[in-house]
């Protein structure tokens, strides 16, 4: 399959030859000729893709602070930040860290005792403005008075 792409490649750019000028052959159009003998001596390119270690080696870079010896600024930076990963998961609940994040519901203060507001509260949907018609907030109302317990005796 890829010795017939790359048969095929060179063909294919000698008839966009006829059609493009010669502007538009740069250096990317040019590399489709390489791409199937890469595939072949290389093998699938998840397996020679670099992105995700120079993603791990800027964030490790930002984090260190003496320039000068950055390997050995990287290595304390990344042991700096295991050991505090590792020691904050031991905290107390009531101390805020990593492990231990502030509740973003603020269930503490939604202390409602009505009967519609009760069961697992929180955000159901990201933040949104959404505007009512008068038709659409007198649905709202009728559907909360008829489904509320505490309004069933009047």
């Amino acid at each position: 399959m890829v010795e017939k792409l790359e048969k095929t490649t060179s063909e294919l750019l000698s008839k966009l030859e006829k059609i493009f000028p010669p502007g538009f052959f740069l250096l990317m159009q040019h590399l489709i000729l390489h791409l199937s003998n890469e595939a072949r001596l290389g093998g699938p390119v998840q397996n020679r893709w670099c992105y995700p270690i120079e993603r791990c080696l800027k964030t490790i870079h930002q984090k260190c602070g003496n320039k000068d010896t950055i390997e050995a600024s990287i290595a304390e930076a990344f042991i700096r930040e295991e050991v505090s990963n590792f020691i904050t998961s031991y905290y107390s609940e009531n101390l805020l860290s990593v492990h231990n994040p502030p509740s973003c519901y603020n269930e503490e203060k939604n202390e409602s005792t009505l009967s519609l507001f009760k069961g697992q509260r929180g955000r159901s949907s990201g933040a949104a403005t959404k505007f009512l018609t008068n038709v659409g907030w007198r649905k709202i109302t009728l559907y909360v008075l008829i489904n509320l317990d505490e309004v069933d005796k009047y």
